[in-house]
């Protein structure tokens, strides 16, 4: 455990490690002395271009001996580094400098603190005695009584004790007898121990571990838990560092009743726009086959499982390739269904591995989703067109072996962006794609689809733009021969639409806190489209809902409401930031406004009213709502609402809260809530949960109570889940980071 908790400072960042310690002890010192003070016009060490200073009570030098003397409340300093003591005494000669009495050297924040020290600026070589080192970048402090750089690598520390706690009477460290480290090789020390306040609770009494200035690999903290379902487990994770731009971590969770899942995590970065994520875990399951009459079981879900064989491999990846090329991957598959609603969450997952939707934009699929998405995406863009490949498969993780659904293994797209052709007032754009559609089982075949549109803006009056368009579509498709029917057709149609908008806007000057100017943006968008089919009777669409284009005949009415923010900081900086935004969108049925009805039967042109709102007017608030309102049953047919709130409490900390609500009539409604609350003395609670409203039954609940010293923390979570209960405790020590950035040269 002790080697692991070393490994855990070491193995992830060299500043972070006690390897770095040691290095930032002597760099402090370095970046002081290895340049000169300034004294009456002329330089201490030589250097006379360095904007050092001294001052003291006395300043000698003598000519014979090459010796600068600095004696009484000796201050040499230069921008936030500054160097204190009673005596400085410089050799010029040969090169050694000696510092004693209330040394202290201050730099960026960071404190080095003893008793007196000697270092050789040559060899660049020397020691400290009773020395100590605050690092602030991880709120580490470093106590040695003998601190020494023996040679260009290598460097040694007795009576070496490290914390990240406050006070002589730390509530954690870690001590040894005896420090040796060579860089770019290897550390020791001796008689190893981690304390609890003076509580010895772990022991070695030799320990060897890398000291690489760069990411190192180790053994990361471990978690452990207890879950009704699957009894006791644990997870140790061990990161692999394989180079600056790559590295992996290991998974090895110990399930008592389901076995050994083993997990990997592999990350790369090339550039600024190229990097990767790939996750694989994989369980060789003790419970080798799911039992439909078990109502545990069936809590789950209701669709059976055989396999023994469990696993889950998921990937992000960005690519820019040579000539502006692009390629982005997502995989998202797995063994079987019930998977993702057992081992979703695994015990320590959220505290290293990465977010995929946080680091790449794209989520994956709820673990409730009938199907998992896996697609390959490239692409070259130019100034006036792109092209498009792709390549998606859907994967029906409830009928692995009789998967129907339509995949698009191949497509093929090449768009005109809209262009002014030349000498004339039109506008001329183009989509056009080819396809190859698969399926496992069913019909499968090709299709080659073009849309060329042509615009022509006007200005009918000023600030009013009218906007007539028509588009052709054409799609030509290939059935391969499937129960002995094989054949093609085509399907052609025309678009006509017509577009009318204008943009108004008004500024208002205020003051309301910070905010200075309000502007409103008011776009109103009348628009008209029809589509026809001219032989709609002929046409059977085989790759639904691939290609399958509606008819339409529709007036659409848009009004879009912006608010944008001009803010100020205290320095009249200003800031820019949308506050509010609000659509309404309104469509009428031209075709069923004159169609024919039955006695008794109702005419329903208007679509249902769209309206989406969204609400930021301050950084710690954010509310976004959308809802369908049915004009014919006089209710709201569809809605979503979501609110984000962060209540500052002082001290660096939030209170925040999440609420979403979903609503489909008839279907589906759903909330779902998470919460973080600050207590007293170090103290918060949580809970997070979702509730499906309409069967009025829980999915998950979860809660946790957290206390958060000055440095370390515990934290007890009780999650309930559709078919599994579990409790976890973790511990926490501060300064112990997550995983090292990936660099990019």
């Amino acid at each position: 455990m002790l080697a692991s908790l070393l490994k855990a400072i070491i193995g992830n960042q060299a500043e972070r490690g006690l390897t770095g310690i040691i290095v930032g002890i002597f760099a402090l010192v370095c970046m002081v002395f290895i340049d000169s003070p300034v004294v009456d016009g002329r330089t201490l060490l030589g250097d006379e271009l360095l904007p050092w200073h001294i001052t003291a009570n006395t300043i000698s030098a003598s000519a014979d001996t090459n010796v600068i003397t600095a004696e009484g409340e000796v201050v040499v300093s230069k921008g936030e580094q500054t160097l204190r003591a009673d005596r400085i005494v410089y050799n010029k000669e040969s090169g050694l400098l000696s510092a004693e009495g209330n040394v202290e050297l201050l730099t960026a924040g960071d404190i080095l603190r003893c008793d007196k020290g000697l270092f050789n600026l040559k060899d660049k070589t020397g020691y400290i005695l009773n020395g100590s080192l605050f690092l602030r970048t991880n709120h580490f402090y470093v106590r040695g009584k003998e601190i020494r750089k023996t040679g260009p690598e290598t460097y040694s520390i007795k009576g070496c004790k490290i914390t990240s706690c406050d006070g002589e009477a730390p509530d954690w460290s870690i001590t040894g007898s005896e420090v040796e480290v060579t860089l770019e090789g290897y550390g020791t020390v001796k008689h190893a121990a981690f304390f609890v306040r003076h509580i010895p609770l772990l022991y070695f009494p030799y320990i060897i571990f890398p000291a690489k200035t760069k990411r190192q690999t180790g053994v990361l903290m471990p978690s452990a838990g207890y879950s009704q379902r699957d009894g006791f487990e644990i997870e140790i994770p061990i990161f692999w560092a394989i180079s600056d731009q790559t590295d992996a971590t290991f998974y090895e969770r110990y399930i008592e009743k389901r076995g050994l899942m083993q997990g990997l995590e592999f990350r790369y970065v090339t550039g600024v726009d190229s990097k990767g994520t790939f996750l694989f875990d994989i369980l060789s399951d003790k419970k080798e086959q799911k039992d439909l009459y078990n109502e545990d079981d069936l809590k789950i879900s209701p669709y059976p499982r055989t396999n023994e064989t469990r696993y889950w491999l998921r990937a992000r990846s960005d690519q820019q390739l040579p000539y502006d090329i692009g390629v982005k991957l997502d995989v998202d598959f797995v063994s079987d269904y019930d998977y993702l609603r057992e081992f979703e969450e695994p015990s320590v997952g959220p505290e290293y591995m990465v977010r995929l939707d946080e680091e790449f934009g794209r989520p994956l699929g709820e673990a409730e989703s009938p199907y998992r998405r896996s697609a390959l995406l490239i692409t070259r863009n130019f100034q006036d067109y792109s092209i498009q490949a792709s390549s998606t498969y859907y994967e029906d993780p409830k009928r692995p072996q009789e998967n129907t659904t339509p995949q698009p293994l191949a497509d093929l797209g090449f768009t005109i962006l809209p262009k002014r052709i030349y000498g004339l007032p039109f506008y001329f754009s183009l989509e056009s794609g080819y396809g190859y559609i698969y399926r496992d089982t069913g019909p499968k075949g090709q299709r080659v689809a073009l849309a060329p549109s042509l615009s022509y803006p006007i200005w009918s009056i000023p600030y009013v733009a009218l906007e007539p368009s028509v588009t052709y579509f054409v799609t030509y498709q290939w059935l391969e021969e499937y129960q002995g029917y094989k054949g093609q057709q085509t399907k052609d149609a025309y678009e006509l639409g017509l577009r009318l908008h204008t943009t108004i806007e008004k500024i208002f000057h205020i003051k309301q806190g910070n905010i200075k100017r309000l502007k409103h943006k008011f776009q109103p968008v009348l628009s008209y489209t029809l589509r026809p089919y001219p032989d709609e009777e002929e046409y059977t669409p085989w790759f639904e809902p691939v290609d399958v284009l509606d008819r339409l005949n529709v007036i659409s009415l848009s009004l879009d409401n912006y608010l944008d923010a001009r803010r100020e900081d205290e320095r009249g900086r200003p800031s820019f930031s949308q506050v509010a935004r609000l659509r309404l969108t309104q469509g009428y049925d031209l075709d069923e406004a004159r169609r024919e009805t039955m006695p008794g039967e109702e005419r329903k042109p208007f679509d249902p009213l769209q309206a989406a709102l969204s609400l930021t007017p301050y950084p710690a608030l954010d509310l976004s709502a959308r809802a369908d309102w049915d004009h014919y049953n006089h209710y709201i047919s569809s809605g979503s609402v979501t609110l984000d709130l962060a209540v500052e409490r002082g001290a660096n900390k939030q209170d925040r809260y999440r609420i979403d609500y979903e609503y489909i009539r008839d279907y589906s409604k759903s909330l779902s809530y998470d919460a973080a609350i600050n207590l007293l003395y170090g103290f918060s609670v949580g809970a997070s949960g979702k509730r499906d409203l309409t069967i009025k039954y829980n999915i998950k609940n979860s809660y946790w109570i957290d206390y958060q010293s000055q440095c370390w923390g515990i934290r007890l979570l009780y999650e309930n889940l559709v078919s599994d209960k579990r409790i976890m405790l973790t511990f926490r020590l501060l300064g112990f980071g997550k995983l090292g950035d990936l660099k990019v040269y």
